[in-house]
């Protein structure tokens, strides 16, 4: 996907990245608040399969989107 898309590299891994830490935390969560920790898993599985399989014009909505946050 990154010799696809080679100028959203960064963004893409960056992304990604934080898509795994919000999946590493929901874990994490799910032994302490299970709906909590469900809804962070999701989140940043979302996070991560949008950094993997989204294609150029998607992925850039996506950050425009996110930019508002």
């Amino acid at each position: 996907m990154f010799n696809k898309y080679p100028e959203q590299k960064q963004s893409r891994t960056l992304l990604g990245a934080l898509g795994a830490a919000f999946m590493a935390l929901g874990i994490f969560l799910i032994a302490i608040d299970a709906v909590g920790g469900v809804l962070v898993t999701v989140m940043g599985g979302g996070l991560v399969l949008l950094a993997f399989f989204a294609n150029e014009q998607a992925f850039a909505r996506l950050l425009r989107v996110l930019n508002w946050f």
